[in-house]
């Protein structure tokens, strides 16, 4: 199966974050261009996919996906505080849709993970290996799948999903379960 995870620049930071990283980054301040990838993503990748976003955009981007889509949270008990800012921001939206069907024996996952944010990987907003490993298990991808990573900036979740895919798993019933 064919899966995708897209982790654009936030809408409205492309150019405060990222202009020094890609020349056409102040395009994600614009809400149509994220139209154009919501649209993509459901055209190309009909096994499943998810977005990550923040959460002042929510409201923007959610109408555009298409009604079976659902909204995941990233929380992170450890975030950076924004001056002037009187409630943090410790949590991100990440909207998924499809994701192979786990079948009633596999352990069911819950619809956020807590994982604290990343530092100094070079590029804003990479992704922790505990957000990337949570991600896959949400979509429920398999060794054998196909993941495309969009936006790499890090390589941080290519990275994760190498260690995810190639791990040994152990039967349930030896973990204990």
């Amino acid at each position: 199966m064919r899966f995708c995870y897209a982790d654009p620049p936030y809408l409205g930071c492309g150019s405060k974050h990222y202009s020094q990283l890609h020349p056409q980054a102040a395009d994600w301040d614009e809400p149509q261009t994220y139209r154009r990838l919501i649209d993509n993503l459901c055209d190309e990748f009909t096994d499943g996919w998810a977005l990550s976003l923040h959460s002042p955009s929510l409201r923007t981007l959610l109408p555009m996906c298409p009604d079976d889509s659902r909204v995941m949270a990233w929380v992170k008990p450890f975030a950076v505080f924004k001056p002037n800012v009187s409630v943090a921001y410790a949590w991100e939206p990440v909207i998924v849709r499809g994701g192979r069907p786990r079948k009633r024996e596999l352990p069911t996952i819950r619809d956020w993970v807590s994982a604290c944010i990343t530092l100094k990987k070079g590029c804003p907003g990479a992704k922790p290996e505990g957000f990337c490993f949570w991600l896959f298990e949400v979509l429920n991808l398999h060794p054998t799948d196909e993941l495309v990573d969009l936006f790499p900036g890090s390589g941080s979740v290519s990275q994760a999903w190498e260690r995810h895919r190639t791990q040994m798993r152990l039967p349930l019933r030896f973990l204990g379960e």
